[in-house]
């Protein structure tokens, strides 16, 4: 029971992200979408290795696809402006290639 409150926590605390992500670009921190991107990236990979059935947990699972699909955009907006930083490493492959 404890892991499933922990778990539902997350995927509420994921929720949050998107609206954050811009309150903080809008305050100028331009470093933040790419901590939460990995954030929420990572959040996501291990929610996908849970065999997840159609319950509670499995309908927050898919809202944070979407939260992580916001974010995703909010970053790229940013790294099309050149706001964000060019780190290749951080933007998991998609810089360079051809």
């Amino acid at each position: 029971m404890e892991n499933f409150v922990y778990s539902a926590g997350l995927c509420f605390l994921s929720n949050e992200m998107p609206r954050y992500v811009v309150n903080q670009v809008l305050a100028g921190n331009y470093d933040c979408p790419r901590k939460v991107l990995r954030f929420l990236t990572d959040l996501h990979a291990a929610f996908r290795m849970l065999n997840l059935r159609n319950d509670f947990l499995r309908k927050k699972f898919d809202s944070l696809k979407y939260d992580l699909k916001r974010v995703e955009e909010v970053y790229y907006d940013m790294k099309i402006r050149h706001l964000a930083n060019g780190d290749s490493a951080e933007d998991n492959g998609t810089q360079g290639q051809s």
